[in-house]
């Protein structure tokens, strides 16, 4: 198998990051872990990115962080873990795509804020750094909207239609209104039109159907983090068969994907969906901040055992 089509391990990554003065801090008891990162945060003005051993001790610093930081203007993102295991038959929840979408758009986007990533997260292999730039789509009042056109653009980046939207990647269709949960949003947009023109952008709850306040424009970000076009589905076949040969075909993923039905645990052949893919380290700028948090080499080389 290709070294890309999963991971990497730590060792080979070559992160953008230069070298410099390297700290070192031990003997951190109870959460004082989190107040020094949240010190380290306060004294660099660009983003910085916390690598932890596992996922619980980034959730716990994600928790923690804020206490001590005690600054709203710093977003503390989790850039989580898909939370299956490697090349099981089961697909990530789309709250956690959604999430992990958000977190890479903002990387790319040289957003200032704390970037908090499991190790086994890092060590996957992620869609080139242009992917999410070339599909996500910004909409704002004012502008010009064809329903057909804007409902095959939401098929075309993997939302599906339904008659009520309710989770994220789900939009729905009806006359001059258009609900959508985009990808990367905490809650769910209410378009409506007059004519072809957009007239109002309001949140919307899913329980009752009821809309909320205005905003003036929304960006919807792919449903998934690999392209679900027809090219995109034929590259993965011609892959596939490159990788794994034709006598593996039948008894395989390849039918099933190849007449465009993504099966589930889809999302560990994400390589075989692009030329080339990237790393955490590729949406990293050069002002990143890099820390790493526990016993990291171990839960590199104990991950690179259950992909094994």
């Amino acid at each position: 198998m290709k070294e890309n089509l999963l991971s990497l391990p730590l060792a080979t990554f070559n992160p953008k990051v230069a070298k410099q003065d390297h700290k070192q801090w031990s003997s951190l008891a109870g959460s004082s872990d989190a107040l020094a990162i949240a010190h380290a945060i306060k004294e660099h003005q660009g983003p910085l990115v916390i690598i932890t051993a596992s996922t619980p001790s980034a959730i716990q610093l994600e928790r923690s962080i804020p206490f001590f930081l005690n600054d709203n203007s710093i977003p503390i993102t989790l850039f989580p873990d898909w939370e299956t295991l490697p090349y099981d038959g089961f697909s990530p929840h789309q709250d956690i795509i959604s999430q992990r979408l958000e977190s890479l758009y903002r990387l790319s986007n040289d957003q200032k804020g704390v970037f908090i990533v499991p190790v086994n997260t890092l060590m996957q292999r992620l869609s080139p750094t242009d992917y999410l730039a070339q599909q996500v789509m910004l909409f704002k009042t004012g502008e010009i909207l064809d329903r057909d056109s804007f409902r095959r653009q939401l098929e075309r980046a993997g939302y599906l239609h339904v008659n009520q939207v309710i989770s994220h990647s789900e939009f729905s269709v009806r006359g001059s209104v258009i609900d959508v949960f985009p990808m990367g949003s905490d809650m769910p947009f209410r378009i409506d039109l007059f004519d072809d023109e957009i007239d109002s952008i309001r949140f919307f709850d899913t329980e009752n159907q009821r809309s909320s306040d205005k905003v003036d424009n929304i960006r919807l970000l792919p449903a998934r983090e690999f392209p679900t076009s027809k090219q995109a589905l034929g590259l993965f076949r011609e892959q596939y068969l490159e990788e794994f040969g034709v006598n593996n075909a039948q008894d395989s993923v390849l039918p099933i994907v190849s007449k465009g039905n993504l099966i589930g645990g889809i999302e560990y052949y994400l390589p075989l969906f692009f030329e080339q893919t990237a790393t955490l380290f590729d949406y990293l700028q050069d002002d990143t901040l890099l820390m790493l948090h526990g016993d990291i080499q171990t839960a590199c080389s104990n991950h690179w055992k259950d992909i094994n």
